[in-house]
């Protein structure tokens, strides 16, 4: 089945929804920060009236996304319906599991698939190693793409010019008192991973966590995704990890670019 190619659009403001795209801001102004929300709170979040905020918040829970006890508002887990369209509608993210099925029982180790969007990393698929504790990240979970291994290894892949622009609108944040805040130790790095073909991280999001991870290319070269497996340290040292995983994360990878 061949891959249908990205096409670029202009679309003239006359053909947007606007309420189409407020909604879905409504929707996201929920996350871990704001597990609730009032009317007056979303309205700040999302700059509405609060009667507005207060609409779409009544619509949500009408059609059953979001719940109330008359003054807050949260979501439901309905909304999950929303993400499973598109792993229902992706043959990729699909057809991937299988691959990272073989990978996790190889390696012992929970593997992922991931893509960039915006400057966020998205964990799109995932396999969970057959241990009572995993490590790593459910499908749907977004992070700051320089404190992920696959993250960094899809950043590496910008052409120069486009790296320093990501590096000078985003602010970088210290999610443990090892990751990297200085934007030119960044830059240097993400270099280094272009050269190398493949990334390592450890404490960059979460102490105690190491990731490791290679590009997926199609047969024509275009980026398509990062694979990756995440471990804890504590398990092996980083050359052992490396050792270990790598040939098989490169191995799958190339695979993967026969196939899509």
């Amino acid at each position: 089945m061949k891959k249908p190619e990205l096409v670029e659009m202009e679309v003239a403001k006359r053909d947007l929804i606007d309420g189409l795209i407020k909604g879905i801001d409504v929707i996201t102004a929920f996350n871990d920060d704001t597990v609730r929300l009032t009317a007056s709170e979303l309205a700040e979040k999302v700059a509405l009236s609060r009667s507005a905020a207060r609409r779409y918040l009544l619509t949500l829970v009408h059609i059953g996304l979001a719940a109330t006890d008359g003054r807050s508002f949260w979501l439901t887990p309905k909304v999950l319906n929303l993400g499973r369209s598109y792993l229902d509608s992706a043959r990729l993210p699909r057809a991937i599991v299988p691959f990272l099925q073989r990978l996790t029982l190889q390696l012992q180790e929970s593997t992922n698939y991931s893509v960039l969007e915006g400057d966020d990393v998205v964990y799109v698929s995932r396999v969970n190693a057959p241990r009572l504790l995993t490590t790593g990240f459910e499908p749907g979970t977004r992070l700051p793409a320089y404190t992920s291994t696959a993250g960094r290894v899809l950043l590496s892949a910008m052409p120069d010019a486009d790296l320093r622009a990501y590096l000078e609108r985003i602010e970088l944040i210290a999610y443990t008192h090892l990751t990297v805040v200085d934007k030119e130790q960044l830059f240097q790095e993400l270099i280094a991973i272009r050269e190398d073909g493949f990334g390592v991280t450890e404490n960059q999001y979460e102490i105690g966590l190491r990731g490791i991870s290679v590009p997926i290319k199609s047969r024509r070269g275009a980026l398509i995704g990062a694979l990756s497996v995440s471990m804890m340290i504590s398990s092996s040292s980083k050359a052992e990890a490396t050792a270990r995983c790598l040939p098989a994360l490169q191995a799958t990878a190339n695979t993967l670019m026969m196939w899509v």
